[in-house]
């Protein structure tokens, strides 16, 4: 072989050489810097996510913007790996959060990438919820305002604490018998239900007898309120199972999810089982469903001017019983149970139900306070324009 071949030989061995050194470090630039990458956007991923659900929850509960644009930056940035954070709030409340982590490449700077950039945006929205899980199976009545002192709602009147009102009370509890007059927190407590049957709850409050809620189920100028034993507990699933069906709910949660917007029917709870039950719950925040209108029986054919086609959904109860749409749904504190079985002494409402006749003394009641500025388990769904009761629902969109 001739030396000109044998140089013409060398000079291609040496461009398969470089050719074969180039395509490695392009293999290990992939490799590497291709995982490091990886990983860094995985990493401004999760400071996306951290920044957004922050933001958003600071937004729920302080109704500040810019304190929550700053709580996000803080998360995103400071308390994860985030290089810069950018927040945008939109108008229905979602919090946007856009992040970058700025990194040197290990191999990439030979082919002219010194540093590359892993951007990540996350979007999280905390909203009133529209479903709700383990409920406590007790109708509320949602009610127009009387009022703007301390209301969480403009649409239904109720007197809420926040979580350090809560562990102040839970610190220093209204005495039995309360002072007189009572003292300024009185207004806060409720007593949510009693054993009393529902006709004498609801008589007050009807439209005809000066009140609020719609008891004209007819719409022929007569107030229509049966004597039964329904006293606004709840049959969840319509299938009628009485006291025993409402103790497992209240101990072990309905497990299924209840939309709002759903027509449920009453069941009898007069039983003491039932209480003792909601006794064994003191201390707890539970959720309660919210109703704005009730019908004595289907309501898509006795009450058509309240059903609403294609939007109601209806658990179909037996026995004729009353019927309540839910709209909403309240975070509530069991302060004190006061029926027979149940340790402690006679609950602060009872006391003064009872003083002020009311109630009879044998009455069992359940009493405590509705919560705001609270995210709570159990809850779904979430809309900008539900009905904002003080609890939430938070969660990613994307």
């Amino acid at each position: 072989m001739s030396n000109k071949n044998m140089k013409k030989e060398s000079g291609q061995i040496m461009v398969f050489v470089v050719l074969f050194i180039v395509g490695l470090f392009a293999m290990l630039a992939l490799v590497l810097d291709g995982g490091n990458t990886y990983a860094k956007r995985r990493a401004a991923q999760n400071a996306a996510d951290a920044g957004a659900l922050a933001g958003a929850r600071t937004l729920c509960i302080t109704k500040d913007a810019s304190q929550a644009i700053a709580v996000a930056q803080d998360y995103a940035t400071n308390k994860n790996e985030s290089d810069s954070a950018e927040v945008d709030i939109d108008g229905q409340g979602y919090v946007t959060v856009t992040t970058r982590i700025t990194f040197d490449t290990f191999f990439a700077h030979l082919i002219g990438r010194p540093q590359m950039t892993a951007e990540a945006v996350a979007t999280s929205g905390c909203f009133p919820p529209t479903t709700a899980l383990h409920i406590l199976p007790i109708a509320w009545a949602c009610h127009p305002p009387i009022s703007e002192a301390l209301s969480i709602s403009d649409e239904c009147q109720m007197q809420a604490i926040d979580e350090a009102t809560l562990e102040y009370y839970q610190e220093n509890p209204i005495p039995v018998p309360p002072p007189d007059p009572p003292p300024p927190i009185w207004p806060e407590l409720y007593v949510i239900m009693n054993s009393d049957a529902q006709p004498d709850d609801l008589a007050a409050i009807c439209q005809s007898a000066g009140g609020w809620l719609d008891c004209d189920l007819d719409d022929d100028g007569e107030d229509d309120l049966i004597a039964n034993g329904d006293r606004s507990w709840l049959d969840l699933d319509g299938g009628g199972g009485g006291s025993s069906e409402l103790v497992d709910w209240i101990n072990n949660g309905f497990p299924t999810t209840i939309p709002r917007h759903t027509w449920i029917g009453g069941q009898p709870g007069v039983a003491n089982n039932v209480f003792q039950a909601a006794g064994d719950h003191v201390g707890d925040i539970v959720l309660v469903p919210v109703f704005d209108q009730f019908c004595d029986n289907d309501p898509e054919t006795t009450c058509p001017g309240k059903y609403h086609t294609g939007l109601d959904n209806i658990v179909v109860t037996a026995g004729g019983n009353y019927y309540y749409h839910i709209i909403s749904f309240a975070g509530f504190y069991i302060s004190c149970v006061n029926a027979p079985g149940v340790p402690g002494p006679e609950c602060p409402g009872h006391a003064v139900a009872v003083d002020q006749g009311i109630i009879a003394h044998n009455v069992k009641t359940i009493e405590g306070y509705f919560v705001t500025d609270e995210i709570l388990e159990g809850l779904g769904g979430g809309d900008p324009n539900a009905i904002d009761l003080g609890i939430y629902t938070l969660k990613l969109y994307r």
